[in-house]
């Protein structure tokens, strides 16, 4: 049995918590060992606190999941950790639905009441949250974070490092570029260049992302 840590204590790893804590056949396979987080002032009940992400060293008997929501930390991160030789695995709840010819990568979560349709293409470290649906030969790049109830239809890309907020949809066949972020119930009906912000206030809004490098 190998050593489950988890990559930052705050709320997105509560809820994962909460649905490992029901998950039996996952539980026969890995025990919840640990935290990680750069906050060294984490109060962590629930599990042990096991020191900064930065200075921790991998054991063999490590595996881990980025339970970080900010797409540039849990990227960060990500690569860390796997330049020191930290194995990733994914985390399918039980109760989400993959196709079969889904390809997903290492180090996702995909949420209770989500569905990754036939042929999509889930990259590294992708976070599907719940009630999501990544619709039939859709991509979602690396280190990428949907929201509760986000869409991405048919043949639609998503690019790395995109944060989908909750309810946002992608149209099919549109691509958001690299770094993009879709506000809460806003859509993407026409392709959208990276390191964008698409907000729905009225009117249908693209503006450039100041903040991101």
């Amino acid at each position: 049995m190998k050593n489950l840590i988890f990559i930052g204590g705050g709320g997105f790893f509560l809820e994962l918590y909460d649905y490992i804590q029901d998950d039996y056949l996952f539980l026969k396979k890995f025990k919840m060992k640990g935290v990680l987080d750069d906050n060294e002032k984490l109060d962590q009940a629930l599990l042990p606190y096991l020191g900064t992400i930065s200075s921790y060293q991998p054991r063999a008997d490590d595996v881990f999941l980025v339970t970080l929501g900010n797409v540039i930390n849990r990227d960060k991160f990500f690569r860390l950790l796997e330049d020191k030789g930290a194995e990733f695995i994914t985390y399918l709840h039980p109760s989400s639905i993959v196709s079969r010819s889904a390809l997903m990568g290492k180090g996702c979560i995909v949420a209770p009441g989500s569905i990754v349709n036939a042929k999509a293409i889930v990259e590294n470290n992708v976070v599907i949250n719940v009630h999501c649906s990544v619709g039939h030969e859709s991509k979602i790049g690396f280190s990428s974070v949907l929201s509760p109830y986000s869409a991405v239809n048919g043949n639609a890309v998503v690019g790395s490092q995109c944060f989908l907020g909750t309810r946002a949809t992608v149209f099919p066949g549109k691509e958001i570029g690299n770094k993009g972020i879709i506000d809460s119930h806003s859509y993407v009906k026409s392709d959208v260049p990276e390191k964008s912000i698409v907000s729905v206030r009225g009117d249908y809004v693209v503006v450039k992302n100041r903040l991101m490098r």
